[in-house]
């Protein structure tokens, strides 16, 4: 398993992996929510995602440590197919029926999120005035359905995998969120482009009543809430950074903003 990030600070000693925020995103991850999380999760009793073996928040800097599963690869290294399709939407049924009732972890704010990271710009991207508004008309219909546990973070370097089995790991973006999020997530930011891909996990999640039919008008919007934030956020990296790799990100979430299919 290979392992890098954009907001921790990551080190493997001993097989195990220590991560340390790094302050300079606290202007939007909220590691005391984190903290929380990983509260909860060290008394779960499940095995889909990855338990720290400990944890500790001090001033706002949190350090946590996990095992370190060589054995696994992240899906960055492999082919995705229909399997592991399959796999993933096992993992996210089942911590979609954690039970919340009791939880301490905050609701995800769709509008609130976007527009705190938009607030970093060095210079304003008007050009995507048009699709912010989109966002704020619907932020009702967004912030108005029921709440599941959500990653929101379904990239191919937080997805684990060997053989039969399949572990989400790392925690910064975790909240309370409805059940579309982290389907939207896992098509922006792993299957991409792979049309024949998204029609199949679509099609499987419908199958699976991760959604139903009716969803689909509200997913496509969750689809370009996404592709939106995370054009921005990129952009706001590369101001700050002034690394490439940030303008990578922003052209191609930019080119998929504007040119995304609708499912």
């Amino acid at each position: 398993m290979k392992f890098q990030g954009f907001t921790n600070k990551i080190h493997l000693i001993n097989n195990i992996i220590i991560k340390e925020s790094d302050s300079f995103h606290d202007f939007y991850l909220d590691k005391r929510n984190e903290f929380v999380f990983l509260e909860e999760l060290s008394h779960m009793n499940q095995d889909y995602l990855l338990k720290p073996l400990e944890f500790n928040l001090n001033n706002n800097k949190l350090i946590s440590k996990y095992k370190y599963l060589s054995e696994f690869k992240t899906l960055s290294e492999i082919i995705i197919d229909e399997k592991i399709i399959n796999l993933v939407i096992d993992n996210i049924s089942e911590m979609h029926k954690i039970n919340i009732n009791n939880s301490k972890i905050k609701s995800f704010k769709y509008f609130d999120f976007l527009i705190n990271i938009k607030s970093q710009l060095e210079n304003d991207l008007n050009f995507l005035d048009d699709y912010i508004k989109e966002v704020k008309d619907i932020d009702g219909d967004f912030n108005g359905l029921d709440l599941v546990l959500s990653h929101n973070d379904l990239v191919p370097g937080n997805i684990l995998v060997k053989e039969n089995k399949v572990i989400f790991i790392d925690y910064d973006y975790v909240t309370l969120n409805n059940n579309l999020f982290d389907l939207a997530s896992f098509i922006t930011e792993t299957l991409n482009e792979n049309e024949e891909l998204v029609e199949y996990f679509i099609e499987q999640c419908f199958k699976s009543d991760l959604m139903k039919k009716e969803d689909l008008k509200l997913l496509n919007k969750m689809i370009k809430y996404q592709d939106l934030l995370w054009t921005i956020w990129a952009k706001v990296m590369y101001e700050k950074k002034k690394e490439s790799i940030f303008n990578d990100i922003f052209e191609d979430k930019l080119n998929r903003l504007k040119n995304r299919k609708t499912y």
